[in-house]
Parts: structure tokens; C-alpha cells; sequence
């Protein structure tokens, strides 16, 4: 089994030790003596600790100590993987440099997640919404933030393939994913089309800027639904389908640029006929015509949803949405703060005298 040393905290870090986790790697997750500060939140609770950290084990100890130092080296050597979210250059001044790392273990497979390149920007705050901000991810979502942590968990994944492609490319080293990178990618073929073609999409709305009708309407009972047709043989299907075949004739709605020129019309003649429809008739008819139509879900409705694979929290009947992955993180439990580190240490080759000392001097907790 491979074994992963995780030295990170709140999200990025934690998240791609998780998918390791849930993929079978041993994770042992370094927490500072204080634990990581995801633990607890007067607000969110544990939730956030909870998701990112089951199944996985931890040992807590101070990394500033000349004693934490030794410990924390002696487990990179007995491990495969190290993965990092701390600080630009926080890992050198605890001397954890590439040269000690690797002098320690060649076969070393690092991974740091950082905001920024190396360079003039590597210092900028690498808070996941701040980056959304300077990234151009947030404008193009109409200036409104990305739901939950997607920006920094999109990074967590990207971490995780670079691992297992030096796993299986045997290609130790110590490889760096950057966060704003990773939401530049995200607005790729966007930033394409600013290029070629000077355009640029308004975001923020229900409307995907580039088709039409691309958005949500509502039905006789007040019902939101998204409906997506996105090339001129569903329109002309949908046309006739609701009895608006004059549309077809209507040179505002000829093409989809046509169409996308004139939104507004179109969704009040659409929404027109949608208002004097039920909602199941209008899914109904639209999917066995193959026209993509879908009620839109509340958060509140998605909890339980059977077209969702779920997992649930040990010990509870709480929940939680399964990794589209191999493997289970089913009832796995997070681990209570330092729950393994004498497991890990008499690993290690400390005896119980040593490990008694290292507690009474505030090294391991």
C-alpha cells in the first residue's frame, strides 16, 4: 500500500489526501498540536473536517521543535507521497527543503499546491475566493462566487493525477499545481474566444451566454426547470412540439446566433406557452422528444436524491455524497486529533519511554 504524508490544511491539501484516501492509499495527516483549524467552525461546525478527512489517520506535533523535525523526517522515509498546501516557502523554513526531502527519500513523489507561480506573485493571498477574483473566474460568474470550495478542490484533483502520474510514470520529484492556474484552465475556451473573435460573455445568469433557449422557465405551477437546446434540429423539434411552428418562420429565431441576439423575445413567447403547462407534461413530452429538459433542484431537494450515490458518516445517519471513484469512504471515521501518533511513531522505531517524553515536552500531542 502506498502511504501518503499529508501536511496541509482546510481544504486543498486535505481534499486531494481524501481522494487518496478513498482510492486506498494509507494517509496520515500531520496536524499542527492545535489541529487543523477546519476542525472547528462557529459556524459550519465540523462539516467541512468531516468531509475532507475521513478514513484517513493523524499524528499532531510541533514541526518547530528539533524533536518534530526528526519525527516528521523519519516519516517521509518510510512513506511514497508527501503532499503540502502551507505557505510559499514555509516548508524550507522549517527545513523541510528539496534537498533534505530528498536526500531523506529519492523515491520521494512531492506535491505542493500553491496560489501563484513562482515569482512576483507567488506572495499574493491564496484565499480559493480571493483567487477566483484575480483569476477572471469571478467576473465571468457575474461577479458572484463559486459555490462551496470548488476552486480549491478543482486544484485537489489536479494535485492528486499529478501524483498518480509519477506513481505510474515512476517519476519521484516534486512537482508544484497552482490554484490560479487551475481556474484559468476553467475558462479556457472563453479566453480563446476573447482572443480570436473579441467576444466576451456575460455571466452570472441561468443563461449559457452562446445558445438559446439555454436557460430556466417556469411552469403552470411555478416550477423551475432548465431547458438546453443547443443546435437548430431541437428547436425546430421543440417548435413543433408546443405548437409554435410560426417561430420557425420568424427571422429573429432563424439561427441560433439569431436566437441568441434575441433571448428576450423568444423566452416570453416560450415561457408564454410554458406557463399553461404542467411541469411533469412539460418533462414529459420534451424528454421522449429528446429535447435535454430538467427540473431545477433546491439544495434541499438534492439530500436523499436517488439519481445521487451516497455514503454514510460513521457512527450517523448523516449523509454525505461518495467520491465518483473507486473504492468507499463509507462509515470511515476522521480522525480524533492525534488519534495515531503513538500508533505511527512505535512504527517509527520509538520506544514508549521516548514517546512518554515527547508528550510531557509538548512535542506530540
Amino acid at each position: 500500500m502506498y502511504r501518503v504524508v499529508e501536511l496541509g490544511h482546510v481544504i486543498s491539501a486535505p481534499f486531494a489526501g481524501e481522494i487518496l484516501a478513498h482510492l486506498g492509499f494509507e494517509v496520515i495527516k500531520v496536524e499542527p498540536i492545535q489541529g487543523d483549524p477546519s476542525r472547528r467552525d462557529d459556524v459550519m461546525g465540523d462539516s467541512m473536517f468531516v468531509f475532507n478527512n475521513r478514513g484517513k489517520k493523524s499524528i499532531a506535533m510541533d514541526l518547530k521543535s528539533n524533536k518534530g523535525k526528526e519525527v516528521f523526517l523519519k516519516l517521509i522515509k518510510e512513506s511514497h507521497v508527501l503532499i503540502e498546501n502551507l505557505s510559499p516557502y514555509t516548508m524550507e523554513k522549517l527545513g523541510f527543503d528539496e534537498k533534505t526531502l530528498f536526500s531523506v527519500n529519492p523515491n520521494l513523489v512531492y506535491c505542493s499546491i500553491k496560489g501563484y507561480p513562482k515569482g512576483k506573485y507567488e506572495n499574493l493571498p491564496a484565499f480559493g475566493t480571493i483567487i477566483e477574483s484575480i483569476s477572471g473566474i469571478m467576473d465571468a460568474n457575474g461577479k458572484a462566487r463559486l459555490p462551496a470550495s470548488i476552486t480549491d478542490m478543482n486544484t485537489s484533483t489536479y494535485c492528486v493525477i499529478t501524483i498518480l502520474h509519477a506513481l505510474l510514470m515512476r517519476k519521484p520529484g516534486h512537482y508544484r499545481v497552482n490554484i490560479v492556474q487551475a481556474d484559468a484552465v476553467w475558462l479556457g475556451y472563453y479566453l480563446i474566444a476573447y482572443e480570436e473573435f473579441g467576444k466576451v460573455f456575460e455571466g452570472g445568469k441561468d443563461e449559457l451566454p452562446f445558445w438559446a433557449p439555454y436557460e430556466l422557465f417556469r411552469s403552470r405551477e411555478g416550477e423551475e426547470f432548465y431547458l438546453a437546446v443547443n443546435d437548430d434540429p431541437k428547436f425546430s423539434r421543440l417548435c413543433k412540439l408546443l405548437g409554435l411552428e410560426e417561430l420557425l418562420k420568424d427571422e429573429r429565431f432563424r439561427t441560433n446566433s439569431d436566437r441568441v441576439k434575441n433571448r428576450k423575445e423568444l423566452h416570453e413567447l416560450l415561457q408564454d406557452k410554458f406557463t399553461k403547462m404542467k411541469l411533469d407534461d412539460i418533462v414529459n413530452l420534451l424528454s421522449k422528444n429528446d429535447i435535454p429538459v430538467a427540473k431545477m433542484n433546491k439544495l434541499q431537494e438534492v439530500v436523499n436524491a436517488g439519481f445521487i450515490e451516497w455514503e454514510k458518516r460513521y457512527n450517523s445517519n448523516t449523509i454525505i455524497p461518495k467520491l465518483p471513484l473507486p473504492g468507499s469512504l463509507d462509515n470511515k471515521k476522521e480522525p480524533s486529533l492525534g488519534e495515531n501518533t503513538v500508533e505511527i511513531l512505535g512504527e517509527l522505531g520509538y520506544n514508549e519511554e521516548e514517546i512518554k517524553i515527547m508528550i510531557k515536552e509538548n512535542v506530540i500531542r
